[in-house]
Parts: structure tokens; C-alpha cells; sequence
């Protein structure tokens, strides 16, 4: 897969619809992977997130239509798909730091968000440990939360602030004592909004308690949790050892932006896992199968 070429036509897609209804499961379709990971993609790549650029390319071609054009203000919210001119209004003051009354009348200042284009740089700034591992299928055990996928980053991190108050994690603490399986620590697992099925996810709290190997032992889940499954497959592993988030979220800028583009490598259709072990040691396993176009 052309990745960057897979890019470019998923932002063209965009602004093909920014005064239309724009559909994540199209997305997901052009990009050729699952909402949730286009949506992490594009966030590490463009360095927002990609709720935030479709508000602000509205809101750039809306201030256009504002001063060319003699269009009712509210005719001008309602194409861009703001319910009520109050909303447009406060959206487009937060952007613009002024009203679009004002704008037509007087002379103002406005910001722009230009049309994004993804090309492929070589910075090799930082070097990634990781490996390429054919990995057997595996169990783990844990809590499933429903997300939607447009508010996953602001959702996952009060997931784990609730897990820590309940007692969730401390029931995770006692299956280290019975296993101490890969993928290994405390797993955050982003699972489902595959290929336009969802705009929603399942976000995973949990450990293995199984690996596909005669040397491992089968430990059931505890009461109040749940099994997932997850089959064989390669993953690329890499070290994300450092402070969080930063250290983790570096792995991933350089993964979609460096790693991937040039690896002969697509993202396979399973979850991304995290691995949070001791002592600030992380892990992120993405699955991956060959790409068709790999010469490799």
C-alpha cells in the first residue's frame, strides 16, 4: 500500500465533503485501516487531531464565503453544518477571535487553515528500538470500555484513573502472580471501529493470561472480567521506555510518519496493544501483515 498516496486521497475526501456530511467509515475505507488508527495517524502526523483540522478547514472556507459572497450568515452555518448561527458564530469567533457580522462590515484579521498534503520526509532524528516477531495466539483478561472514536484521547486516560480508584488494577496485580506472559504488564488494548463498521471502539484494560505454547498454563479470568482472544500474527514491538505519555506518543509520530511509509508493512486488522511494565518500561505491539506492493 501507498500510504502517503492513501493519505492524500482520504484528505481529499475531506474537502471534497466540508460542506457536506463527512463519513469516518469513508475515511477509514480510502485510508485502508480502521477509524481509530486513521485517526491516531493523523494525529501523530499532522500534529492535531483530525475533528480539529475538519473544524478549522470549515471555519477558514466559511470566513471566505463571509466576505465574498452575499450569503445570509445563517445560510453560511447551516452549509457548513453548524445548527444555528449562535453556534457558528461562537465557533467561528473562538478561530477567528472575531464575529462574522463584524468580518462583513469592518475590516478584521482572520486565520487560515491551508489544505494539508503528506509527503514522506527521512529525518532519522531518533532511532527506534523494536523487532519483528511472529507471535503465537494469545488470551488476555480484563474490562472493556465503549468509546467513541473521535474522543478516544481524552477518554483513555480517565479509563485508567477510574481503573486505579475501583480495584481493577489491583485485581490485575494478583494474575502477575500466576503469570508473567508477552505481551507483558498492564495492557491498554484499542480494539474495533474496524473498516467502516463503527465510529466507535472497545478500549481494553488488561493482562495475558495466555500464550499458544506447550510451556504456558491456562489461568481463567476473575469474576467480573472478561476474555478476548487474539490469533497468530506478526508484530512489530518497539521500546517506548521513558516518561509517559511523551515517550509512547513519540513512538507513535514516528512510526506513522518514519517507520511505516518505508517498512513494506500494512497495519494488520487486530488491535494496537500497550505495554506498561516497571520502571518506566513500555512496549507497543502493532500488528502487520506484508504489503502487496513489497518488493521484500
Amino acid at each position: 500500500m501507498d500510504w502517503i498516496k492513501q493519505l492524500n486521497e482520504a484528505i481529499d475526501y475531506i474537502e471534497d465533503n466540508l460542506t457536506g456530511e463527512i463519513s469516518y467509515e469513508k475515511i477509514s475505507k480510502i485510508a485502508g485501516c480502521s477509524i481509530y488508527n486513521f485517526q491516531r495517524m493523523f494525529s501523530y502526523i499532522a500534529d492535531k487531531p483530525l475533528s480539529e483540522y475538519i473544524r478549522n478547514r470549515r471555519l477558514t472556507l466559511s470566513a471566505f464565503d463571509v466576505l465574498n459572497t452575499n450569503e445570509r450568515i445563517i445560510d453560511i452555518s447551516l452549509k457548513y453544518g453548524y445548527e444555528s448561527q449562535d453556534a457558528f458564530s461562537r465557533a467561528f469567533r473562538n478561530y477567528h477571535g472575531v464575529l462574522p457580522s463584524i468580518v462583513r462590515n469592518e475590516t478584521a484579521q482572520l486565520k487560515s487553515c491551508p489544505k494539508l498534503s503528506f509527503q514522506i520526509t527521512i529525518k532519522g532524528e531518533k532511532h527506534m528500538n523494536y523487532r519483528i516477531e511472529e507471535f503465537p495466539g494469545f488470551k488476555v483478561v480484563g474490562v472493556s470500555n465503549r468509546i467513541n472514536t473521535s474522543s478516544a484521547f481524552e477518554a483513555i486516560p480517565r479509563i485508567w484513573e477510574k481503573a486505579w480508584q475501583d480495584g481493577t488494577m489491583n485485581a490485575f496485580m494478583e494474575f502477575f502472580q500466576k503469570v508473567d506472559y508477552a505481551p507483558a504488564g498492564f495492557l491498554g488494548i484499542s480494539s474495533g471501529g474496524q473498516w467502516g463498521e463503527s465510529e466507535e471502539m472497545d478500549y481494553i484494560l488488561g493482562v495475558t493470561n495466555y500464550v499458544d505454547r506447550p510451556e504456558c498454563t491456562y489461568v481463567p479470568p476473575a469474576d467480573g472480567m472478561e476474555e478476548f482472544s487474539y490469533p497468530p500474527c506478526k508484530w512489530a514491538v518497539f521500546e517506548a521506555n521513558g516518561e509517559l505519555p511523551e515517550a509512547v506518543q513519540q513512538i507513535y509520530k514516528q512510526f506513522y510518519t518514519e517507520w511505516l511509509p518505508n517498512s513494506g508493512y500494512e497495519l494488520a486488522d487486530l488491535p494496537v496493544i500497550e505495554s506498561y511494565m516497571q520502571d518506566n518500561h513500555q512496549e507497543v505491539w502493532i500488528a502487520l501483515i506484508k504489503s502487496e506492493n513489497s518488493k521484500g
